[in-house]
């Protein structure tokens, strides 16, 4: 063979590499799409008892069953926002494959990092075949486009004359080692992507739990008409939470709001009104939701003529993955709570004042939670920055 012929075979070899990083890549950006998709999803289904996906409205593939079940979040994180991490870090690899001049060390961290993402696509789709007998539709189809990113790394693998996945790492660490700075970088990037995601939707990472703040001093007090309040005696800003205790958003943006209560005692006054997502008392739900929202919200209202309302409310807002009515006996127990007055509570003044804060909701045309009202102004999701921003700026109008 000449040296014509084997200069030209070498750049078909390299054209063929980057080809299909460029693939590799396409794959990653549209498992990226996919992420951010369920995503939205994740967040609707579990704030808007009347949504309905485009890929929810059937009985064996139902992407919003799957949404709503406890095993759509990891670490206090929706799996969604995992693909979303994952697929970032997949075209930052594929980028660094197409730019790389090692292609040896690109191939060998590739190849352990898509056999990851096979593993988890199995257990996943085994989870929603056996476990939630329904299955997601896009869900599915980011497990092909794990398995595709698998087979092309394999590919890759073989053209640079190795195969074992097991081998990967340590060709990894061999290639690596001649080319640290371009580890640490890679490495960097996946460390900062789980800081920045993992707090973000974990209100316990790095944060006072809820419940050590009902006894840190705080005031509290009722509001005339409904509803119970935390915080300033004279506050410059008031927020009012309509919330729903089965609902994760609702966990997550009540745990942010107590801190800020904390962080502005005397400026802040956090007012928490239900508004449960559960057929069982709210008129507006149509369908089976939140079955024990109602429950948890009457048990809270009925421990708070006790005194106990906020205790109660950090309690269920705690036990928001695992609630049911089973629990009544446990959490009467904790806040010392007279079983048999709870009961009768819970039937009759509880229920009350639990539908008298929703006919308050449904009069602000709430359509899901969190919902926040702020100076006549409903928000949905969550709190504008500008609202929260005019804390750190405006005077202290209490003193």
């Amino acid at each position: 063979m000449d040296k014509t012929s084997s200069v030209s075979q070498a750049t078909s070899s390299a054209s063929g590499r980057k080809g299909i990083w460029w693939l590799m890549l396409i794959l990653s950006l549209a498992g990226l799409l996919i992420s951010v998709v369920l995503a939205r999803i994740h967040f609707k289904v579990n704030s808007e008892a009347g949504f309905h996906s485009f890929c929810g409205r059937g009985s064996t593939f139902n992407c919003d069953d799957v949404a709503r079940s406890p095993y759509s979040i990891w670490l206090g994180v929706p799996m969604a926002l995992w693909g979303v991490w994952g697929y970032c870090l997949a075209a930052a690899v594929a980028l660094w494959g197409l730019r790389a001049r090692r292609a040896a060390l690109t191939a060998a961290c590739s190849l352990p990092l898509f056999t990851g993402f096979v593993g988890l696509s199995v257990v996943l789709g085994s989870i929603s075949a056996f476990r939630l007998h329904a299955l997601c539709i896009l869900c599915a189809s980011t497990y092909g486009i794990n398995l595709s990113l698998f087979i092309l790394a394999l590919v890759q693998a073989a053209n640079i004359g190795f195969s074992p996945v097991a081998a990967a790492p340590l060709h990894a660490f061999r290639e690596g080692a001649g080319k640290p700075l371009a580890i640490l970088v890679l490495l960097g990037a996946t460390v900062l992507g789980l800081v920045a995601l993992v707090p973000s939707y974990w209100p316990q990472s790095g944060k006072p739990r809820a419940s050590r703040l009902a006894g840190s001093g705080l005031a509290r007090g009722e509001v005339p008409g409904g509803g119970h309040w935390i915080g300033a005696q004279k506050p410059t800003l008031t927020i009012t939470e309509f919330s729903d205790y089965e609902c994760p958003h609702c966990r997550q943006a009540h745990a942010q709001l107590r801190n800020i209560v904390a962080q502005f005692p005397d400026r802040v006054r956090l007012v928490h009104r239900h508004f449960p997502l559960d057929q069982a008392c709210n008129r507006s739900i149509e369908r089976p939701f939140h079955q024990s929202a109602c429950w948890a919200a009457q048990l809270a209202e009925c421990a708070g003529r006790a005194g106990r309302f906020w205790d109660a409310n950090d309690i269920l807002f705690e036990l928001s993955n695992s609630l049911d009515t089973q629990s009544t006996k446990k959490i009467a127990a904790e806040l010392k709570l007279d079983p048999a007055a709870l009961d009768r509570c819970m039937k009759g003044e509880g229920l009350a004042d639990v539908k008298n804060d929703i006919e308050v909701g449904i009069a602000l045309k709430l359509e899901g939670t969190p919902s926040f009202l702020v100076d006549g102004q409903v928000y949905m999701g969550n709190l504008p920055a500008a609202v929260l921003e005019s804390l750190r700026v405006a005077p202290d109008a209490s003193k």
